[in-house]
């Protein structure tokens, strides 16, 4: 995508008398914002600047007072962003997620309508679609090779899936005050080089989206270690932002839900372009990861001993 140049455009479209030289502008495309309230946006990026100097990228009003600004056919929106404070480079990335989840609690969910907190029940319907997959790759004579790796992982997976789904159920039952929402993002990804937040990618849901996509990457990434980088993960996080046991129950069970799986599958038959072979490699990735992230899980559940339920076969020696 053809981005225009920042301080052309932004000099054309923007009152820039008054900011100050050290601040860095960039556009975002709309498209890329999963919450199209770019007025509340605004406002929690705002305070989140101004009243707990927490490094995050602002939305800037043109002079026409809106957020959006309309070149070359495209929606724009004109970000900017301070150096980072020392003080907050020295904290980790769990930290500064805490951080976040802790200022931004209570985050109303009428004020973004799209928020993933309102459609649970989405998560059983994507593994019913993959069954219907399922079932017609085994009565295929010929399977590609993509849908052989299928075949083998999907019992399994879809397993996951199942106890996941009654996990979610058993907590709206078992824990009716829920924990309130707050800023989280749509996928969450540990990197401790990028430290200022993103408001493009934030997403308005109860802050175990956030933890569970952590440790799913621990599970991803590591080799050996991930329940051990899991668990320093969380004591840093919750040296800021304690976990209660309605978020620790919806942890366990988004980690449980296989989404790499769900969202690889998805991908492959809705035949939407993408590469065969890339998706097939990302495919076997998912079955030669399954002791991480079952290492992970039984981890999780140990810490938090009696305060989380957890399928019986997952803490089998």
């Amino acid at each position: 995508m053809e981005m225009p140049d920042v301080r052309k455009t932004a000099a054309y479209y923007y009152d820039l008398d008054d900011l100050n030289a050290t601040v860095k502008l960039y556009f975002q495309p709309l498209s890329r914002f999963y919450h199209q309230n770019l007025q509340q946006l605004a406002r929690v990026a705002d305070f989140l600047s101004e009243q707990a100097d927490f490094p995050v990228s602002r939305l800037m009003v043109n002079r026409y007072g809106s957020y959006e600004t309309k070149m070359n056919g495209r929606s724009w929106v004109l970000m900017s962003r301070l150096e980072i404070d020392p003080r907050w480079q020295r904290r980790s990335s769990a930290e500064l997620l805490s951080e976040l989840h802790a200022r931004t609690i209570g985050a109303n969910l009428q004020a973004f309508p799209e928020s993933p907190a309102a459609s649970r029940g989405e998560l059983l319907g994507r593994l019913d679609a993959l069954q219907g997959f399922y079932e017609r790759c085994r009565s295929e004579e010929d399977p590609s090779s993509f849908e052989r790796t299928f075949i083998e992982l999907f019992p399994y997976f879809a397993c996951c899936a199942e106890n996941a789904v009654q996990m979610y159920a058993d907590d709206a039952i078992d824990y009716p005050n829920q924990e309130q929402l707050c800023v989280g993002h749509y996928r969450y990804s540990i990197d401790e080089q990028e430290m200022t937040e993103d408001p493009s990618q934030w997403v308005i849901d109860d802050r175990s989206r956030d933890l569970a996509e952590a440790m799913r990457l621990f599970a991803w990434r590591s080799a050996g270690d991930a329940d051990v980088a899991a668990n320093a993960f969380l004591d840093a996080y919750e040296s800021r932002f304690p976990l209660t046991e309605p978020v620790i129950e919806k942890m366990v069970g988004r980690l449980l839900y296989p989404l790499a799986f769900i969202e690889c599958c998805e991908r492959y038959f809705a035949n939407q372009g993408d590469d065969q072979r890339t998706l097939e490699l990302q495919l076997r990735r998912c079955g030669e990861k399954i002791k991480e992230r079952e290492r992970v899980l039984k981890g999780v559940i140990d810490r938090y001993g009696g305060r989380v339920s957890a399928p019986e076969w997952l803490m089998r020696p």
